[in-house]
């Protein structure tokens, strides 16, 4: 006689990705409040009557239930928690790229509760607010120091002196910053920046984001971030598109001077 397998009790939880499992059912991976991230069989959900099908969304709280001892879990049930707005546009994609970022620094099992609730207090926010370099770079730290790397965002590593917006450090990822030595180049303006969330220009904004970012690609160990590379795509884009009509207006301007210029030369 089979032993029935023994069910959680309702977890928290949000689904990271997903993807098909033979023909009816999917493999989905789970950041979940108590356990971290997980993966779990989910069977049957691509089936039209099945109760997991509209519950597993993409970047929305669910509850799930799931049972198993092994790596794979098998979810039995999964009941969306409304409250979460839906993202679109520029707010998706960092939904993804946070996604992302758990699904490739998170270990499987590594309970990370406070991690849990930064992360759905940031797709809250990023919902619902328009400063989302501000918020990224606020979850990124957190999610830095909640794997043990923490930024050094106070001193000189090295002389153990408070560091100075002028002055120009590198920062070795498994240390901090140093005025000289190996390392990613960064300003002390910009370190001052990540420690009190608030970036006063773009110049100081984007060297805080390509800083974060250089110190993620090094603890993921060459792996690449695809959702990275779509949002500087799309950024680059958007620049472009800004920039075409102020070029334009610009040669409207330059066309509308030659001709008064003629004008006023041949007008007695």
């Amino acid at each position: 006689m089979a032993v029935q397998q023994k069910r959680s009790p309702p977890q928290r939880a949000f689904v990271l990705h997903s993807y098909p499992y033979k023909e009816t059912s999917l493999i989905v991976d789970v950041f979940t409040l108590e356990h971290g991230r997980m993966a779990m069989v989910a069977k049957g959900a691509k089936r039209p009557g099945s109760n997991l099908r509209g519950a597993l969304l993409s970047l929305q709280p669910v509850e799930v239930v799931f049972s198993g001892r092994g790596e794979v879990k098998t979810m039995t049930q999964a009941t969306w928690v409304p409250g979460q707005p839906w993202l679109t546009g520029r707010a998706l994609m960092c939904g993804l790229y946070l996604n992302e970022l758990l699904m490739k620094l998170l270990p499987r099992e590594d309970s990370h509760p406070l991690l849990f609730e930064s992360y759905a207090a940031t797709l809250m926010t990023i919902a619902e607010s328009d400063q989302h370099g501000a918020i990224l770079r606020e979850f990124e730290t957190h999610l830095l120091a909640e794997l043990g790397y923490g930024l050094q965002l106070e001193c000189d590593v090295k002389t153990g002196e408070a560091l100075q917006p002028d002055t120009l450090y590198r920062y070795d990822p498994l240390a901090g910053p140093v005025q000289h030595g190996g390392g990613v180049l960064v300003s002390g303006r910009a370190l001052f920046a990540l420690k009190k969330g608030v970036f006063e220009d773009a110049m100081i904004a984007a060297e805080a984001r390509d800083f974060v970012r250089k110190i993620i690609q090094f603890h993921l160990e060459r792996r690449s971030l695809r959702s990275s590379s779509v949002m500087h795509d799309l950024h680059t884009l958007s620049e472009r598109l800004d920039a075409k009509p102020s070029a334009q207006r610009k040669g409207k301007r330059i066309a509308n001077n030659a001709n008064n210029a003629n004008s006023e030369e041949v007008t007695p």
